[in-house]
């Protein structure tokens, strides 16, 4: 299978209390290679800008298969998989190695917008006549539903969007969230659990300044969290299942 790759150190500032990969680097890694592909391809942000156009993640899942340690070597690579010329969602794959060992496995979903008139089919993203969609779907192609079904009981902190969580789309980044929801737990919580998948949902953009309240919910195979906004309407969903 053809992907587009790239290869870095596991740096101490993608690690938590032990040295190893904590999960938002996987979210962060994966964004990053969405990015390097795209430009790559001639439809990067620029060039969709150009368009009056801007892509976002909807939903990402991550399957974790084993640890990468401080200062490994990792390569991190990611595909495009085909859809209907009239879809709306574009999905997209990733994967991340250290050597032969496989360490992580990803699913995006994600659109583009037209700043005037909304969703952009998937036959006008910008993808050159001779690119190479991929088959393969990661993580099976599955993404889940998630619900707001929080109770008072379940709200942990409130969380202000502040510059640290804004990126170029002048809202707050993904990535941003999974670490204010990983923010539920302890330190030494964090660096001990056997995640197996975290999955994040991705509703309405949060501008600096918002005051986000987390909740989080034990279920049968791990948690769910969610962040609601002041008009009661949760902006994102993150689900760990355990090991």
């Amino acid at each position: 299978m053809k992907k587009f790759s790239f290869a870095q150190p596991l740096t101490p500032d993608m690690c938590g209390k032990q040295p190893k990969m904590q999960p938002p680097a996987a979210f962060m890694l994966f964004q990053n290679a969405a990015s390097l592909h795209a430009e790559a391809i001639g439809n990067g942000t620029a060039a969709l800008a150009e368009r009056d156009c801007y892509w976002v993640a909807t939903h990402s899942k991550i399957d974790f298969y084993s640890d990468a340690n401080l200062m490994d070597m990792l390569t991190i690579s990611t595909w495009v998989n085909p859809a209907k010329p009239n879809a709306v969602r574009g999905y997209r794959g990733y994967d991340i190695f250290v050597g032969d060992k496989q360490i992580a496995e990803g699913l995006t979903e994600w659109v583009v917008l037209n700043r005037e008139t909304g969703f952009v089919r998937f036959s006008e993203f910008g993808f050159p006549d001779d690119f190479e969609f991929q088959d393969y779907q990661a993580c099976g192609g599955k993404l889940c539903r998630f619900r707001d079904e929080f109770t008072d009981d379940d709200e942990v902190y409130t969380f202000t969007v502040r510059t640290s969580s804004i990126d170029i789309g002048r809202h707050m980044n993904n990535v941003a969230y999974v670490r204010a929801f990983l923010d539920c737990f302890t330190a030494d919580e964090v660096a001990s659990m056997p995640v197996k998948t975290m999955e994040a949902r991705y509703i309405t953009a949060c501008m600096e300044g918002e005051e986000l309240k987390i909740f989080k919910k034990r279920t049968d195979t791990g948690f769910v969290l969610g962040a609601r906004r002041a008009d009661g309407k949760c902006a994102a969903f993150l689900g760990i299942t355990l090991k």
